[in-house]
């Protein structure tokens, strides 16, 4: 059984214990055989308000909130305590009538005993006592469907993110940009027509590239020693279509191999990098960086801007590619993540940390 089963059970338990803990004024009007009896009563009122409370929380709050006519719940509500007014009083009129029958007998051997007041039974004190009493009842069963709404709500738009997210991930898995692909190609074929040595080497890396992306990438996780792999590899290939002159740099600092992550976080940025940050005409620089301090990442990504990229580079916060890393890391890494994404200027750049990674 659940945690909520036992939440139930012990709270009823603790509401049935009530007659025991606060005895109501009534108690010390009876003889001490009568305890049991208003007891028994008492247990069966209590039923009664538990009745109501679990048709508040499952039919009446939820109503309320589907079709916010708050006219038709404080009808409900006021049918209910009337109901539990008559009841509680049918309750108090039986005691009177069997205490009465109990003292008329009593007053045959016992003259001196009086005959119990039946005002006594319906003062103001047992009225509020009642009415609070079931306006707790009503309060506690509608904040409850309250907050399980909010819960179910909550945890709907979750979902409905993650099936949303999890579908634009597969799609970024399955695809590689046609423009990296073809001008990789080119290459490859340059190299080959020129006898080049690096021609079977690029074939290797992009063969890589593609069984990672295939196999490796459709896990949930991936060792970050894997995927800073797979970034060499591209960054590789991507250098035998960059002016020699052009500076790249790829480092990474600490121990990766026992470390896991999510696949493909890195790889837009990089490839941003590469799509506005090379000149042909200009020296071009590209700074990639990672840094592993015990679980603690940080991942920096810095390229020049040249002017004539303007009209076509992204802002900051927007690209498809940066909108779906920024989704998958709330939902992957929230509150363990920070991703700054700037125009500087001349500088574009990203600085990501992600903390508290995890180890295989």
């Amino acid at each position: 059984m659940n945690h909520r089963f036992w939440l139930h059970v012990s709270g009823w338990l603790a509401f049935f214990a009530t007659p025991f803990i606060l005895p109501a004024p009534l108690f010390n009007q009876l003889p001490a055989y009568y305890f049991y009896y208003l007891v028994a009563t008492k247990i069966a009122f209590n039923l009664v308000l538990i009745a109501i409370f679990y048709l508040n929380l499952y039919r009446f709050t939820p109503q309320l909130l589907l079709t916010r006519n708050l006219g038709r719940f404080a009808l409900y509500i006021g049918i209910l305590l009337a109901l539990v007014l008559l009841i509680d009083n049918t309750f108090l009129w039986g005691i009177h009538d069997d205490l009465a029958k109990f003292m008329q007998t009593a007053r045959k051997t016992d003259p001196t005993l009086q005959e119990l007041p039946r005002q006594e039974f319906f003062r103001p004190f047992q009225l509020a006592a009642t009415v609070l009493l079931f306006a707790l009842i009503i309060l506690a069963s509608s904040l409850w469907a309250v907050v399980a709404d909010r819960l179910h709500q909550q945890e709907f738009a979750q979902r409905i993110l993650l099936e949303k997210t999890s579908a634009e991930l597969a799609l970024l898995r399955q695809q590689i940009s046609p423009h990296f692909l073809f001008n990789t190609l080119n290459n490859i074929r340059w190299l080959t027509r020129v006898k080049s040595d690096r021609a079977e080497d690029s074939i290797i890396e992009l063969s890589e590239i593609l069984r990672y992306m295939l196999y490796q990438a459709g896990s949930d996780k991936v060792f970050l020693a894997d995927e800073i792999t797979y970034l060499s590899r591209y960054v590789n290939l991507q250098r035998l279509r960059i002016h020699p002159e052009a500076r790249i740099e790829f480092e990474w600092e600490g121990n990766f191999q026992a470390v896991e992550i999510e696949p493909l976080l890195f790889i837009p940025f990089v490839e941003n990098a590469f799509k506005f940050g090379i000149d042909s005409e200009q020296s071009s620089v590209i700074s990639i960086r990672l840094s592993l301090a015990g679980n603690d990442l940080l991942f920096t990504c810095q390229n020049r801007i040249f002017e004539k990229f303007n009209a076509y580079r992204p802002e900051p916060q927007s690209g498809i590619g940066i909108r779906n890393v920024r989704k998958r890391l709330d939902m992957y890494y929230p509150r363990n993540h920070s991703l700054r994404v700037d125009d500087l200027g001349r500088i574009f750049l990203v600085e990501l940390r992600i903390n508290n990674l995890i180890h295989g």
